[in-house]
């Protein structure tokens, strides 16, 4: 039996009273609170124990996401008395401030704890800096359920790191926000080509500034201070001035220079070189720039805010006419990291570790590691605001940084590297694609900011200065259409390692015809109109890519993954030799910006490791907001499956189902009327009834929310009418009239020509026998499928289908875990419901020839379905079949169809909730039968 929590942190208590070696036991302790009391799951992964400072300390425990370190004593030592420590006598919290003082600013702690396992003080560092006041919690190990909270919320997500790089980016957001639209304002046309592109240079090189003065860059507030100098009329012309002495080297300035101006450094990288349309500035942007200046530290900020200026400042129509869609930083992870960032971040591990060589041997092995890092070459060729760029720039530096902390500690020192520099990884690594010039603008200065913090760490490490400015040129991320422009000409194929990203969201019905002949140029004769706009990534990637060991990952909507475009798409990789080696089947996408994107998506990345020396992941999400489990598979194929490369490709109604005793399913019946044989409401039914000649003609008509919701509507039916009725009767030569006057003004042809039989639905597809109706589109929560039999004298809308069911072996099948294995596997989707196709689903469906045995039992376990579900009259299908809801005599007889039907598909029993084992089966049996 599960134990509360106060449970756990009593055996706790009992566990630690009276024990507490510094030395022995500190990691032993805090990995016992953390996971046994406070239920971390990844506390191992996500603590670092004895962690070296470049002061040459050692921190007992520090939680870098948590923001939190600990210096943790021995029982027997007095928390408030001064030690020595490096030649001066220290409390314990005053050694812990050192220790954070020598951190680099991507791991400082917000909170610190000193701790001598009988005694916990809980430090604010956010409201007391220095430590010097009282701990914001005191208390003793027996006390410690009633002060768990605060531990709780140390170690919560609104405390984490990333929570808090988010605040700071949402805050900065907003004071970008306003100053770009303070100045959008003062330009004639601010959407005209020159104008908008140099309203966004203006806007990031002001951005650069205000970061500038906060993290060192510049003298303190001094760009703060030279704008507060001008009033709005002269403001203008001073912004000029400043942005030409910061792109001047200082041998080349006016001799006479304001002084004011002489302070500012040389800062190069192209960022102030072209000259660009500047309107004249208004109080509203000088408060602007003033209160972004004051009221705000840019030092601490995540490059990737720029994701989220460019989010802010593009319009809802830019930014669906693009489908672009701001990448969040667990969303950047869940690509880099396996295809690229784990394996090293292990290599890195493993060097470390290894116990069997010497420190001049680690150094050597650290430095060719290092050499390794700096090697690497990175393409975005749809990085928008350049997150992907930035942040794998970021986590490389990361790496080499723990690299150098790794070498000074073997060596006593760091050698300087080639070209008199500790640092190898550059920002030239990196390169990018990019149609919108305003995210090109803002993704070459995140990646400057991203140098210069990543600088800031290396500093701490090595405690040496490290050279900041001038910039180098960040020359690699280029203004062009990806799909028309040669990946080659901005980096040669044969020299990338990486291709990532996250193209653009566009479907296959909302490309405009632009876009539709960017696919064409990338396919070629294979295009097909079935085919998303980022396919075209997939494809150029796969041909641009010939490196031996390179990959590409990229992030999609997973209807490339669904249906018809699987084989369109996958084929042709597979063909070249490529494999999908990690996936992320669907997750709900959540785009960091005030205008969510509301999509699912999924992720693949692609190798040429066909040896399969490496074995493919496949991440699934059990809640598509939630985290992925991650599982080792034999093969991924296109439908982001555990099975062959096996595609169903649509099979026609004259060829018939793959099933040889399936029926056929056909649409059902399209009115294509205007509305006017449908009879909306009740009032217009009983208007119809009113007229004894209609009245005969009034039917019951279904669609998929009728059949799933019990819902009623009404239609007239007058396939069957007579002449002389439809003459005869006012309300029906009414209706008659308006839906021929509807299909002449047509802009079809074909609905035009309608109009000669404005009495009959356009399309007929109604059955003359009893039939079993299935919903176009249905829930993809649902287990299994919402299907229903009907008498012929109920018409079915096009948004069903139809089948001929008489005694019921249909609606067996359908019904069964193992169809909806298959529909969910390679049917198409919308969003994340299921959409049904008759081509697609029904008639690739692989049913071996069933034996009369089987069949018999197969169509006496669905009518036990059906007796179930008239056990609870008044509930619809949606209430019958919601799977928090189902009752449990309708699941018992949906598990003995299971139990029937996984044998007639070929599994030697019951595969009760093994999905993955019917879709192996499913594929095999797809094999055989196609021959």
């Amino acid at each position: 039996m599960a134990l509360n929590q106060k449970q756990r942190v009593e055996e706790f208590i009992d566990r630690w009273r009276g024990r507490g070696d510094e030395k022995q036991e500190t990691q032993l302790f805090w990995l016992d609170l953390m996971q046994n009391v406070l239920g971390l799951q990844h506390a191992i992964e996500s603590t670092k124990f004895e962690y070296k400072t470049a002061g040459n300390g050692f921190i007992d425990v520090l939680c870098p996401d948590a923001r939190f370190l600990v210096e943790q004593k021995s029982s027997n030592v007095d928390l408030d008395k001064p030690e020595p420590r490096q030649g001066t006598m220290v409390t314990p919290i005053q050694q812990a401030v050192r220790y954070s003082d020598n951190l680099p600013l991507s791991l400082k702690p917000s909170k610190i704890c000193v701790c001598n396992f009988r005694r916990f003080r809980l430090y604010d560092l956010e409201s007391d800096p220095r430590a010097k006041g009282e701990p914001v919690d005191d208390f003793v190990l027996e006390d410690l359920y009633d002060h768990l909270g605060n531990l709780v919320s140390v170690f919560g997500r609104d405390n984490s790191r990333i929570m808090h790089e988010q605040q700071l980016s949402e805050h900065a957001g907003l004071l970008v926000a306003n100053l770009h639209n303070a100045l959008a304002a003062q330009y004639a046309d601010p959407d005209a080509p020159r104008s908008h592109h140099s309203l966004a240079v203006l806007t990031v090189r002001l951005v650069f500034c205000l970061y500038a003065e906060d993290a060192g860059l510049f003298k303190p507030n001094s760009f703060s201070q030279y704008i507060e100098e001008y009033d709005a009329g002269h403001l203008r012309r001073a912004v000029i001035s400043l942005f030409h002495v910061l792109n001047s080297k200082f041998e080349d300035r006016d001799p006479y220079l304001e002084d004011e101006l002489k302070a500012f450094p040389y800062v190069n990288g192209g960022l102030f070189a072209n000259p660009i349309e500047i309107p004249q500035f208004t109080d509203a942007i000088r408060d602007s720039l003033l209160a972004a200046g004051k009221g705000f530290n840019w030092r601490q900020i995540s490059p990737v805010i720029f994701g989220s200026l460019m989010e802010e400042t593009l319009s809802h129509d830019q930014r669906r006419q693009g489908g672009m869609h701001y990448t969040t930083v667990k969303n950047i992870h869940r690509v880099i990291d396996p295809l690229f960032l784990d394996d090293l971040s292990a290599e890195l591990d493993r060097i470390e570790k290894d116990q069997t060589i010497g420190d001049k041997a680690r150094s050597h092995r650290l430095r060719d590691y290092q050499n390794k890092l700096a090697g690497l070459r990175f393409l975005d060729p749809a990085c928008g605001s350049g997150n992907f760029l930035t942040e794998t720039f970021l986590r490389l530096r990361e790496l080499e940084n723990r690299a150098l902390g790794d070498m000074l500690h073997d060596q006593g020192y760091l050698e300087l590297g080639g070209e008199n520099s500790l640092v190898k990884v550059s920002i030239d690594q990196f390169y990018g694609i990019e149609i919108n010039d305003f995210a090109v603008a803002v993704s070459k200065t995140a990646l400057w900011i991203a140098e210069q913090q990543a600088l800031d760490d290396t500093e701490a490490i090595a405690g040496q200065a490290m050279p900041h400015l001038p910039l180098h040129d960040s020359g690699n991320i280029v203004c062009a259409n990806a799909l028309r422009y040669d990946w080659n000409e901005l980096l040669p194929g044969g020299e990338c390692d990486y291709v990532m990203g996250n193209p653009p969201f566009i479907g296959r019905n909302k490309k405009t015809d632009s876009q539709i002949l960017d696919l064409q140029n990338v396919w070629g004769n294979g295009y097909d109109g079935n085919l998303d706009y980022a396919t075209g990534w997939y494809r150029k990637a796969s041909l641009y890519l010939t490196k031996a060991s390179s990959k590409f990952a990229l992030v999609s909507t997973n209807s490339i993954t669904q249906g018809a475009p699987v084989p369109l798409l996958f084929k042709p990789l597979i063909e070249d030799g490529w494999r999908i080696a990690f996936a992320h089947r669907t997750f709900a996408w959540d785009a960091q910006s005030t205008d969510v994107a509301h999509v699912h998506c999924v992720i693949i990345g692609m190798d040429r490791n066909r040896d399969q020396t490496t074995t493919p992941i496949l991440y699934s999400y059990q809640d598509i907001n939630g985290d992925p489990s991650s599982n080792m598979v034999k093969h991924i194929n296109g439908y982001l499956l555990d099975a062959p490369d096996v595609f169903a490709e649509a099979r026609s109604q004259t060829m018939g189902p793959l099933g040889t005793d399936l029926n056929l399913c056909n649409f059902g019946s399209m009115a294509r009327d205007g509305g006017h044989l449908i009879l909306k409401d009740e009032q217009e039914r009983d208007e119809a009834l009113a007229d004894p000649i209609a009245a005969k003609y009034v039917k019951t008509f279904i669609g998929s929310r009728e059949l799933i919701n019990s819902g009623e509507r009404w239609c007239l039916w007058l396939k069957d009418a007579s002449p002389s009725d439809l003459r005869q009767s006012r309300f029906l030569k009414s209706r008659v009239e308006q839906v021929r006057l509807f299909r002449l003004s047509s802009k079809a042809k074909s609905t035009r020509e309608f109009a000669t039989t404005a009495w009959l639905f356009a399309q007929d597809g109604q059955p003359d026998v009893t039939y079993l109706a299935i919903p176009k589109v249905f829930s993809g929560r649902r287990e299994f499928a919402t299907c229903k039999h009907y008498s012929p004298d109920v018409i079915a809308s096009d948004l069903c289908f139809t089948c001929a069911d008489s005694d019921g072996f249909n609606f067996a099948v359908i019904e069964s875990s193992m169809f909806m294995a298959w529909q969910k596997g390679i049917g198409g989707r919308l969003k994340s419901d299921c959409r049904f196709s008759n081509t697609l689903v029904w008639n690739t469906l692989p049913l071996p020839p069933v034996d009369e045995a089987k069949r018999s039992a197969m169509i006496e376990a669905g009518k036990a379905i059906l007796m179930a579900r008239a056990n609870h009259p008044g509930s619809s299908l949606a209430d019958l079949y919601d799977p928090t809801f189902m009752p449990k005599d309708l699941r018992d007889a949906h598990q003995n169809l299971d139990k029937v039907v996984d044998v007639a598909f070929g599994a030697k029993s019951w595969l009760k909730d093994d999905n993955d084992a019917r879709l192996q089966i499913l594929f095999d049996d797809y094999v055989k039968l196609i021959g």
